[in-house]
């Protein structure tokens, strides 16, 4: 990107035209331009990472359940990743998230009860809006106490 702006393919063509240095800034700033959150698309090598690669974690936490924030997890995370990248339809994805939910209870203690009318509803609104999980560079920025809890989880199981 240069700046905020985004690079379209016009201005890679032009500076392509100027040499190989400018060539490779302007391929450079139009892919970043294309992906913002980098860990989503790239590896340390600047590959593609799979989707079940950048969202390993999630099953982690699932299998882990959670001491706290298992409503904003269900909510951000684990419905979308269920729904939208593992494409799992409505009702399995509502088993997936009560044996979340059961993991978190049986492990942690966290036995509140969450309304199986509010997880049906979230899936339904996140397969029609199509949104993708956050990231946890995003839950790191947007919620830092629910991105303590999972590094935790995550730490721990290596």
């Amino acid at each position: 990107m240069m700046g905020d702006r985004v690079v379209g393919w016009s201005h890679v063509v032009e500076e392509c035209s100027k040499g190989v240095e400018e060539c490779n800034k302007a391929v450079e700033d139009y892919l970043k331009s294309m992906c913002p959150d980098e860990s989503m698309c790239t590896d340390s090598l600047g590959r593609r990472k799979s989707k079940a690669i950048v969202y390993r974690w999630v099953e982690t936490v699932m299998k882990s359940g959670v001491p706290d924030g298992r409503a904003r997890l269900i909510l951000y995370v684990i419905s979308r990743y269920l729904v939208n990248v593992k494409g799992l339809d409505v009702s399995e994805a509502e088993l997936a998230i009560e044996e979340f939910i059961d993991n978190s209870c049986r492990n942690y203690g966290d036995c509140s009860k969450i309304y199986k009318s509010w997880i049906r509803n979230v899936l339904k609104r996140v397969k029609d809006g199509g949104w993708m999980p956050w990231s946890l560079d995003r839950i790191k920025k947007e919620d830092p106490d629910l991105y303590n809890v999972i590094s935790k989880i995550i730490d721990r199981s290596g």
